[in-house]
């Protein structure tokens, strides 16, 4: 019987750790070639999954009601395996290494015999393919043309092994293996090939033909998904830097490019040009690995006039913005209301910190520089304060300290990602002189976070001459033709999006990028 029609199980585990002694069974599905659908179910735990293992397993706290036994679990597995298969089955798993343990624990606990034995997809890929440049699960599985996805739950990789397995099998009948038996002969006879240099499946004349000008690029894969989009500023050159060098490599730009097949270039004029086109292009294909600028659950934030309120959309009133999420100003805001209410929040600052030791850090923060508590009731006093400050700093053209103070996530956002984090975090005991320099950093990220979006909104509705080489309209927050009419009107974000605050971030960076070039720029 040939190997693609040799009945066997396909299975995956999620588990709660890395070894069976120390963690147990969260999730198992299974399948055959001829299911209609995956079978997966969640198993019982005797204490909560850690939030780490939910992030990385996509399995919540939520989800865990509908978890049942584990010897329930395995009693379902038998009778698949019963009505399915047969006796004494082959499982096919990716990296059985990892499963194989938590399953023969799993059975010697049901004090019963493991009904199958198993087969592992990896080890067949080793010797197949030594060259690729990964052969985890999701590299693997898009290399033979599954659909990229986050492949967190059981029953994705179940699927994804599924297609791994019919992409094997293929290969190996070109070698003349056409059955179980031919298979496990054929892995005990070859050994391990060590990997050489890396082979991508695109083709290298490809790559290579590019041109030596800005544009955009897309990384495409077996079956026309795209990837991944970039900008550059050579094409030629920005591309083969993905496939140079051996040591050191970014795992998760191999797994992507053991994925890509082919490429899909747009040249363009200039690299602000490239820039511009670059986040549109990601909005519009939401490609798997990018990270930056896609729009996920993104929202923008626009403050009342009085910082009491704030929505995600912009009206009369709400015309403080845009920020790029509701805790861009949070630090400001909680010690407004601090002070207001003569008692000090001990968040202000996203982690916990004793409220009098911050109230002394404020004391001395108003003895530095000779103000008096009750100037900062209003968050306009605040904000007023930084703003001073920070065109100083423009004045005094301190780009270090601005291109620190300009990044492109709140410090609220980062802090608050530290905070969830499961590693342990070395304490540091405050004093009140640390607290007083970190009210001054607030001061002015505040005001120059609050700055941006002024500079933002008066981008919306430009005619920029770049030099003698190049003109940009932007109308309502979009790239107009050059020859399209212009008509001059104050910048609003009634009816605007995520999408345009990302383009004009893009735009105000680019343009940035040309005046410390010394490049001309003039607003028409």
């Amino acid at each position: 019987m040939s190997l693609l029609k040799t009945p066997v199980l396909f299975l995956d585990l999620q588990t709660t750790g890395a070894k069976p002694d120390t963690a147990s069974i969260l999730e198992m599905a299974w399948a055959s070639l001829a299911s209609e659908h995956i079978e997966s179910s969640l198993i019982e735990q005797a204490e909560e999954v850690p939030r780490r293992i939910q992030f990385i397993t996509g399995i919540y706290k939520n989800d865990m009601e509908s978890a049942r036994p584990f010897a329930s679990v395995f009693s379902d597995l038998k009778s698949f395996i019963d009505k399915n298969l047969g006796a004494n089955p082959i499982a096919v798993i990716h990296f059985a290494q990892f499963e194989r343990p938590f399953l023969l624990d799993a059975y010697e606990k049901l004090q019963e015999e493991m009904p199958f034995s198993i087969l592992c997809t990896h080890e067949i890929a080793k010797r197949l393919f030594p060259n690729l440049p990964t052969r985890g699960i999701k590299g693997l599985a898009g290399y033979f043309g599954c659909p990229s996805g986050e492949l967190k739950r059981a029953s994705n990789h179940v699927q994804a092994t599924q297609v791994i397995w019919q992409g094997l099998t293929a290969a190996l009948a070109e070698k003349g293996i056409h059955s179980i038996e031919e298979l496990q002969k054929w892995l005990q006879d070859t050994p391990k090939a060590a990997r050489v240099k890396y082979e991508y499946p695109l083709p290298k004349e490809k790559r290579l033909s590019l041109p030596k000008q800005p544009g955009v690029y897309r990384m495409m894969s077996r079956w026309g998904e795209v990837l991944y989009v970039g900008k550059a500023t050579s094409l030629h050159d920005r591309v083969n830097s993905y496939f140079r060098g051996q040591k050191n490599r970014d795992t998760r730009k191999l797994e992507m490019l053991t994925q890509v097949w082919d490429l899909h270039v747009t040249p363009v004029g200039s690299p602000l040009e490239a820039a511009l086109l670059e986040t549109d292009e990601i909005k519009r294909l939401d490609p798997p690995y990018n990270i930056s600028l896609k729009t996920g659950r993104r929202e923008l934030a626009f403050f009342s006039r009085d910082f009491t309120s704030f929505q995600t959309e912009a009206d009369e009133n709400h015309c403080i913005g845009p920020f790029s999420n509701a805790l861009a100003l949070d630090s400001i805001l909680k010690l407004s209301a601090s002070l207001q209410d003569k008692s000090f929040n001990e968040n202000m600052f996203y982690e916990p910190i004793d409220a009098s030791l911050l109230e002394q850090g404020f004391d001395l923060f108003c003895e530095r520089h000779g103000f008096s508590k009750d100037t900062f009731v209003s968050v306009r006093s605040i904000l007023a304060v930084g703003l001073n400050w920070y065109r100083q700093l423009e004045e005094e053209e301190e780009t270090e300290e601005l291109e620190e103070i300009e990044v492109s996530e709140t410090e609220a956002s980062v802090e608050a990602k530290t905070e969830d984090s499961e590693e342990d975090i070395l304490e540091i005991e405050l004093t009140p002189e640390d607290l007083a320099d970190k009210f001054e950093r607030h001061f002015i990220r505040s005001a120059a976070t609050y700055l941006r979006t002024k500079r933002l909104t008066k981008l919306l509705n430009v005619h920029i001459q770049i030099e003698e080489t190049m003109t940009l309209k932007i109308q309502n927050g979009k790239v107009v033709e050059p020859e399209a009419p212009f008509a001059k009107q104050r910048g609003s974000w009634k009816d605007l999006s995520i999408d345009t605050y990302d383009r004009m971030t893009v735009l105000f960076t680019e343009l940035n990028k040309l005046r410390n070039q010394d490049r001309k720029i003039d607003f028409i």
